[in-house]
């Protein structure tokens, strides 16, 4: 039978069983102490509970770890903005054991995220931390993070990637850049806007990957067919990608690293922070890639050029960022 009793301002629960170690746990509510000691008694009458005093220390941030190290050992790299979503992740857990994870604990980190990215992103990155819990072979009471999941996917709060068409409206860029001033997310955005350059390629981009000279970019991109699944692809230096790039190095100085945020995912947050105080509504980071790509065709560059700059394998993927205004098209023709 559990007892319930309140001890310094909390929810103290203690069950006590015949064949079992004593179990307690301290709560915030009267509501969550009880559903634990309904849980964890049902636990003990069926047969399911699980002794976990030996893997209390099994940490979400030592998971995390374990997942990114299976990927390192066999030299195998890991996807940049993968790994800025696990490195969250680690952060937003650290300290927490996998045996203490609640349903809750995992739907507020959905809702934190969820203020800042996409609700595809978001999928991506839940599905992240399910891979991670579920690469460490640990045997919890309740999938937590699998349940959170299926209750983001009932209420349609994460979605498979959708279908944009959003691009910048007039006035919005010089809206953006006059709000960034000096800081490198306005750097970010050019560079964004003249490459098409996928967030993460722009993170990991550094001067000794340019040629100037040759007028080429060297960038790690992702390919299925290729051991590791990256391959190191050469891009043609756009003009405008060009200027959009010194003018950085200007701020930076001599440092290779053109942005030295930790993470990938640190752009998009900006860059959400950016727009909610603005009030432009609807925008994303990565819609700057749509936006960049647009233009690329705009400007009549054909498909295999365009191609050849934004890394698309197939038309129909590429179709995907092709978003011309239907008013500048009856403008024209």
């Amino acid at each position: 039978m559990a007892t319930i009793r309140k001890r310094g301002g909390k929810i103290q629960v203690q069950i006590r069983r015949l064949n079992f170690p004593t179990q307690s746990k301290s709560f915030t509510s009267t509501a969550a102490a009880k559903a634990w000691a309904r849980r964890i008694e049902t636990s003990m009458d069926d047969g399911s509970w699980i002794d976990t005093r030996e893997t209390r220390s099994v940490l979400i941030n030592g998971i995390v770890e374990q997942l990114i190290l299976s990927y390192e050992r066999f030299n195998l790299p890991v996807a940049g903005p993968k790994l800025s979503s696990l490195k969250q992740i680690e952060d937003h857990f650290q300290g927490v054991s996998i045996h203490d994870l609640t349903v809750e604990d995992v739907l507020l980190f959905a809702a934190a995220r969820r203020s800042k990215v996409s609700a595809s992103t978001l999928q991506k990155q839940m599905y992240y931390f399910r891979q991670a819990v579920n690469n460490s072979r640990i045997k919890a009471r309740e999938d937590v993070v699998q349940i959170a999941i299926d209750e983001l996917i009932k209420k349609k709060i994460i979605l498979s990637s959708v279908w944009r068409d959003r691009r910048l409206e007039p006035g919005e860029y010089d809206r953006l850049m006059d709000a960034a001033g000096d800081h490198w997310v306005g750097h970010a955005i050019d560079i964004a806007l003249e490459s098409g350059m996928r967030q993460g390629e722009i993170h990991a981009l550094k001067m000794s990957d340019i040629d100037f000279d040759k007028g080429v970019i060297k960038i790690l991109r992702k390919d299925p067919r290729a051991e590791g699944g990256k391959k190191l692809c050469k891009v043609p230096l756009l003009k405008g990608v060009r200027e959009a790039v010194l003018r950085t190095q200007n701020v930076v100085g001599r440092s290779d690293t053109l942005f030295t945020v930790k993470h990938s995912a640190s752009i998009s947050d900006k860059f959400a922070r950016l727009t909610t105080k603005l009030g432009i509504k609807d925008l994303t980071f990565h819609d700057l890639r749509h936006e960049a790509i647009s233009r690329m065709f705009e400007r009549g560059m054909t498909v295999e050029q365009v191609r050849a700059v934004s890394g698309h394998t197939s038309l129909d993927q590429l179709s995907r960022y092709i978003n011309l205004k239907p008013e500048d098209i009856a403008a024209k023709y």
